[in-house]
């Protein structure tokens, strides 16, 4: 009988020191398990004091807090719980009254609205600011599209200007049109003379018929009266 309970000391202790492997071993997985999703809660910020901007290549300047900001163009669907867990609202750091303007923000633009549990959500040009979760570092922008909620765009604060499209399209204000350095420059149609009208043909020129003036009739002559003949007396009258 001794020598049996000798033999089930080593027996008993043997289980409690695999039941304590087994346990460290769990443990060690949990913290594995546990470990990445403390990870992603790292990279994904709740709260703000300042909001900054950064240079896009394909969107120019954009508000980033740590990562990148977004406004929401509603939908008829509100934006509630379920949306906010897949675009978490900007809140002011505890303690502060106002988020602070980085370079390149208006900071006249800045203010806060009335968010959950007492807190305060950062706005800008007086639209709230969202974060976005599939945006897992800084710089990255996935956020710019439409769900049920409405449509999520960055904010620009100074867009991309493509030089060939402002070419293009932009015509100079202040010059006048250069004309063309080959052809001739254009000149304005000749002024129409009136036609020449060629002399008529070298004819004799009618002379019209002398003008018969009427016969001019001489008055006739004015013979002079002719004197009293005078007889003489005769020599037989009666003498007194």
């Amino acid at each position: 009988m001794r020598r049996t309970g000798v033999q089930r000391k080593p027996t008993w202790r043997a289980s409690w020191g695999r039941l304590a492997a087994a346990a460290v071993a769990v443990g060690a997985l949990a913290a594995v398990a546990v470990a990445p999703s403390a990870a992603t809660a790292a990279t994904q910020p709740t709260t703000a004091s300042m909001i900054s901007s950064t240079n896009n290549a394909k969107l120019g300047t954009i508000l980033v807090a740590g990562n990148t900001l977004y406004t929401l163009k509603p939908s008829k669907t509100p934006c509630t719980a379920a949306c906010l867990k897949v675009w978490p609202p900007v809140l002011l750091a505890h303690g502060m009254t106002a988020a602070i303007a980085g370079t390149g923000v208006d900071a006249s633009k800045l203010g806060t609205v009335a968010a959950a549990h007492n807190a305060r959500q950062i706005t800008y040009g007086g639209k709230k600011l969202f974060w976005f979760v599939k945006d897992k570092k800084a710089g990255q922008v996935r956020g710019n599209v439409k769900d049920k909620w409405g449509k999520w765009s960055t904010v620009t604060l100074t867009a991309v200007v493509v030089p060939n499209a402002t070419a293009t399209t932009t015509a100079p204000a202040t010059t006048a049109p250069s004309t063309p350095a080959a052809g001739p420059a254009p000149t304005s149609p000749p002024a129409t003379a009136a036609p020449e009208t060629s002399p008529p043909a070298t004819s004799p020129p009618e002379t019209a018929p002398p003008a018969t003036a009427p016969p001019q009739t001489a008055p006739p002559a004015t013979q002079p009266p002719s004197p009293p003949t005078t007889k003489a007396p005769s020599s037989g009258g009666t003498a007194f």
